[in-house]
């Protein structure tokens, strides 16, 4: 009769160190990668968070944003210019499109015990403060279970901060009842104190799963990661006059056929058969009643309570393409001094780049980063880290 009982803890047991086997395996393949992990800017890096705890050094500093990170040039975008981490400066970047604010704040309570320096960026984009709320869908696509456990899980985030935190994941979460279900199991379990032993151990088990699964997973991708070796470079020793020069030019080059400083492609591809029919379409937009605000604060809220400094990263929209489509120059205005209003109420620092709407070839498009763009951030997000700014 003992038999049976026997040969399960013996599977129970292998299975464990089999697990075991394979997360210290893994880890020691990523932590051998960090340099080249460190802009491999993906949901799958991103959601291992043991991964970016290796990837994080004294010299870097995580920068959250969302499509702009992908909009890629070969002189300004930081991979380019700090030669994919052959650097003594790197920005660890974090984050993808359709992430706002309100990912950001939860991947911040997940990731702030493990950031050196104490200090990280957030690049806002003018386009997440619209009337309407996150898509559902969205949102849920690149929500972190992981990340929200951890975030639960961090003694220097309030009870309060991280209540306000879940009822709007919760909200947000509607179009997916499975991940919703699992978070109201989390809230139970690590913010209200459950001492259900079947709900901790249930979720206890799942959380080593994603754990494991998380872990293969960036192995694998990253077994596919091609970077040829770079030349060190040493950040105090940019001309970023010169750069921004070069930045100049490229952007010239990019953009020939339209008058809104839109690179070629991009116009021809979304903007060229829309053109007049586009104008004068946001007449009545907005983005001075917002969801985001709040979600800002709530970033904001956590970067206190976990003693991490922030800099706020005001970017413009083509004023351009905004006058074109009727977008309200003064509602624009409004839009910039409420995100410095913000600042100000926190007493943090911004890299305010308002004043940029009309400067050719700070944008690539009507909402992306740009060439002179990315000189300015990178510039600006140095001085931070240096502490001159």
């Amino acid at each position: 009769m003992m038999k049976k009982p026997l040969s399960c803890m013996i599977a129970f047991v292998l299975f464990i160190c089999v697990c075991l086997g394979v997360i210290s395996g893994c880890q020691r393949i990523i932590s051998d990668r960090a340099q080249m992990l460190t802009y491999y800017n993906t949901d799958t890096r991103n959601s291992c968070l043991w991964a970016m705890k290796e990837i994080f050094a004294e010299e870097s500093i995580p920068v959250f944003g969302s499509s702009e990170l992908s909009a890629r040039d070969e002189i300004g975008f930081p991979s380019s210019l700090f030669h994919n981490g052959a650097s003594d400066f790197n920005m660890v970047l974090i984050g993808r499109g359709s992430m706002e604010s309100l990912h950001h704040a939860i991947n911040l309570g997940a990731m702030s015990d493990d950031i050196p320096k104490r200090k990280v960026v957030l690049i806002l984009s003018p386009q997440w403060f619209r009337n309407e709320d996150l898509v559902s869908e969205a949102y849920a696509s690149r929500f972190s279970e992981r990340a929200y456990v951890r975030f639960l899980k961090n003694n220097s985030i309030t009870k309060e901060t991280k209540q306000k935190v879940t009822e709007r994941v919760k909200t947000l979460l509607a179009s997916d009842p499975k991940q919703l279900e699992r978070v109201e199991e989390y809230e139970t379990v690590y913010l209200n104190n459950s001492l259900n032993p079947v709900n901790r151990i249930k979720l206890m088990v799942y959380d080593s799963f994603m754990r494991v699964k998380h872990l293969v997973a960036l192995v694998k991708e990253s077994n596919d990661i091609a970077l040829q070796p770079q030349e060190p470079v040493k950040v105090k020793e940019i001309d970023f006059e010169k750069i921004m020069s070069s930045a100049e030019n490229a952007g010239k080059e990019a953009c020939t056929n339209n008058e809104f400083y839109i690179y070629d492609e991009y116009y021809d591809t979304y903007v060229k058969d829309v053109l007049e029919s586009m104008q004068n379409t946001a007449l009545e937009s907005s983005y001075l009643d917002s969801p985001q605000y709040e979600d800002l604060c709530l970033f904001l809220d956590i970067c206190k309570e976990t003693n991490i400094e922030p800099l706020i990263i005001n970017i413009p929209v083509n004023g351009l393409w905004y006058d074109w489509i009727g977008f309200p120059k003064e509602d624009r205005e409004g839009y910039y001094q409420k995100i410095r209003d913000i600042c100000s109420k926190y007493d943090v620092k911004m890299a305010d780049f308002s004043d940029k709407e009309y400067e050719p070839y700070f944008l690539k498009d009507t909402m992306h980063l740009g060439w002179k763009g990315w000189v300015y951030l990178d510039e600006a997000v140095y001085k931070f880290y240096q502490g001159s700014l």
